[in-house]
């Protein structure tokens, strides 16, 4: 039930779920939380493409995009690192430095992010 509301449903709330037992919500919201990922900026482009900045629980800024193409399809870039280790001079992320590779929760939540926007 609690994958189905997550994932098909897109709540990000236990108090969502209204055909769990409303102790089981409140015991789930004390062990449990959504997600980290705060939205430090957006912008939108003409053209659909969507480029959020999302704040880590650590400080730490990291990128995605979702580009949309005009047959309809949609494409997301979700980061997997904070920083870059590259150094690359053209570039504001590999300027930064290499900082920490993402945790699974926090690649997977980019994805989620952009799913509950496609999805109104």
């Amino acid at each position: 039930q609690i994958y189905k509301w997550v994932y098909d449903k897109g709540v990000t709330s236990f108090d969502e779920m209204k055909d769990l037992p409303l102790a089981l919500r409140a015991k789930l919201s004390t062990l449990f939380r959504f997600g980290t990922l705060s939205i430090a900026a957006e912008q939108s482009a003409k053209d659909g493409t969507i480029k959020r900045a999302y704040r880590l629980y650590d400080g730490q800024i990291i990128e995605s995009v979702l580009m949309q193409y005009k047959d309809g399809r949609k494409t997301a870039c979700i980061s997997s690192q904070a920083g870059c280790a590259m150094g690359c001079v053209f570039c504001a992320t590999g300027q930064m430095g290499f900082s920490r590779q993402l945790t699974k929760d926090e690649i997977v939540e980019q994805v989620l992010h952009f799913d509950r926007l496609i999805a109104v």
